[in-house]
C-alpha cells in the first residue's frame, strides 16, 4: 500500500488511468470514480476494453427499454449483431416463449445459429439497415405496422465502424414512426456484462465515439494502471506499473506489478445494475478469504495513505452517496439523433465462449467441465 502511495504521489495524474471489470458492482465503481477525481485527480477511468460506440447523453440510449417481460407482449423481434442464447440466456427463453405463444415473427441480420426458435436470416450488411430506415425493405413496413416490436442491438455492433450511423438512424426511425413513446419503446441495447449499466450511469467512459484511454494505453502514454477486477484488457505490456484488486485473477493479475486481493460478489453484500436499468441487491454469502478486504475498502485505504483522508467514512455513507449521485443526475431530455457517418460492413458477431463468459467461470472446475464436454461434441463431428 505504501509503494502504491509513493507511485501515485510520484505520477503526473495524466499518466495514471483504471479499467473496471465487467463484474464490478456498483460500489466499486462509484468510489473508484471518486477516486480517480477527488484523490488523484485524473479522468482516465475507463469500463470498456474494446472501442465501442454508446450514447449516454441518454439513459435510454443504452438500456434495454422493452423490457424481459415486455418480450412476451411483442408482435415482432429484430436481432442485429446479437445471439441472445449465448449472451442473455435468460432473455432468449422468454423470445422463445414470446413465439411458442404469440408465434412472434423473428429476424436476425445474419445466421446466429441454433437460438430454439425460428427465425428469418437477413443479409448481415449495414446496406440492408440503411434499407430499412429509409424504407426500402419489406420489413419496414412491418415494424412500423407492428403493435409493440422490439429492435435488439448487441455489443458486437457497438464496435462497428457504422454503429453510430446504426444505433442514430434506428431510433430515429423508431420515433419519427411513433414506436419510442410513454407506453412502448422498441429501442434496445443488448448488455453482457453485469457492471455495464451502472458503469454508464456514474459516466465510466472517456467517449461516447472511441475509448480514448483505450488509445492511451496502447501508445505507451501511462504509467501507473489501475485494474478494478478487470480480467479482460488485452494490451502490450511496456514500461506500466500495473496494480491489480480483484478475487478471481488471471489475465489481470497476470501483468499486475501488485494483487491486492478483493472480495467476490459472494462475499460482500453489493448493488448491481441490471440491463433493464434496475438497481438489484446482492446478499453477502461468505467472507473474504485470507487479507482480502471488499474493493471499497481497499481504494478508501489507499485514500488515506494519499491524502490522509478518507473518501468515505463507513459502507452506509458510500452507498447513500452513490444513490444521492443518481437522484441529482440531471433529468434525461429527449435529444434529436445527430447526423453520422454511414460505411458498408457486414455484421459479425463476436465469438462467445459461453462457459467462460467470465473470470469466475473460468476459474470454476464445473465450468471446465462443461467446455470440455462441449469441445468434445464438437470433435466428434455430431454438432453443426
Amino acid at each position: 500500500m505504501k509503494l502504491i502511495s509513493e507511485k501515485i504521489k510520484n505520477t503526473e495524474c495524466d499518466k495514471i488511468a483504471g479499467f473496471t471489470g465487467d463484474l464490478t458492482n456498483m460500489e466499486t465503481l462509484f468510489i473508484a470514480k471518486e477516486f480517480f477525481n477527488k484523490v488523484i485527480n485524473s479522468k482516465n477511468l475507463e469500463s470498456r476494453t474494446k472501442n465501442s460506440y454508446i450514447n449516454t447523453s441518454k439513459r435510454e440510449n443504452y438500456l434495454f427499454n422493452s423490457s424481459i417481460n415486455g418480450i412476451e407482449n411483442s408482435d415482432l423481434i429484430l436481432l442485429i449483431g446479437a445471439n441472445p442464447r449465448f449472451e442473455a440466456t435468460i432473455l432468449n427463453a422468454r423470445i422463445r416463449k414470446s413465439f411458442i405463444n404469440n408465434k412472434t415473427k423473428i429476424y436476425s441480420f445474419g445466421n446466429i445459429g441454433d437460438q430454439t426458435y425460428p427465425y428469418e436470416v437477413l443479409k448481415n450488411s449495414t446496406e440492408t439497415i440503411k434499407d430499412l430506415v429509409e424504407k426500402k425493405i419489406k420489413l419496414s413496413d412491418q415494424i412500423i405496422k407492428a403493435q409493440n416490436p422490439i429492435i435488439i442491438i448487441g455489443q458486437s455492433t457497438l464496435k462497428l465502424k457504422s454503429s453510430e450511423y446504426i444505433c442514430e438512424s434506428i431510433m430515429k426511425f423508431l420515433k419519427d414512426n411513433n414506436k419510442i413513446n410513454s407506453e412502448w419503446n422498441a429501442f434496445n441495447i443488448l448488455s453482457n456484462n453485469a457492471s455495464t449499466i451502472a458503469s454508464y450511469d456514474f459516466g465510466i467512459i472517456s467517449s461516447n465515439y472511441s475509448n480514448n484511454v483505450l488509445s492511451k494505453l496502447n501508445n505507451g502514454q501511462f504509467e501507473l494502471v489501475f485494474l478494478f477486477g478487470q480480467d479482460d484488457l488485452t494490451f502490450n505490456k511496456k514500461k506500466e506499473f500495473i496494480v491489480y484488486i480483484g478475487s478471481h485473477g488471471d489475465k489481470g493479475a497476470e501483468i499486475a506489478d501488485i494483487i491486492l486481493p478483493g472480495a467476490a460478489f459472494t462475499e460482500q453484500d453489493a448493488h448491481y445494475t441490471n440491463l433493464e436499468g434496475h438497481v438489484q441487491k446482492a446478499y453477502q454469502a461468505s467472507y473474504p478469504p485470507g487479507n482480502a478486504k471488499e474493493d471499497w475498502e481497499i481504494i478508501n485505504s489507499l485514500s488515506l495513505m494519499i491524502k490522509n483522508k478518507k473518501i468515505y467514512q463507513n459502507k452506509d455513507e458510500l452507498v447513500d452517496s452513490m444513490f444521492n449521485f443518481l437522484k441529482m443526475k440531471k433529468p434525461n431530455q429527449i435529444n434529436a439523433a445527430q447526423d453520422s457517418i454511414f460505411v458498408s460492413e457486414s455484421i459479425v458477431l463476436d465469438p462467445v465462449d459461453y462457459y467462460y463468459s467470465n473470470v469466475i467461470a473460468r476459474s470454476s472446475y464445473t465450468m471446465t467441465q462443461c467446455r470440455n464436454e462441449k469441445l468434445k461434441v464438437k470433435k466428434t463431428g455430431t454438432e453443426g
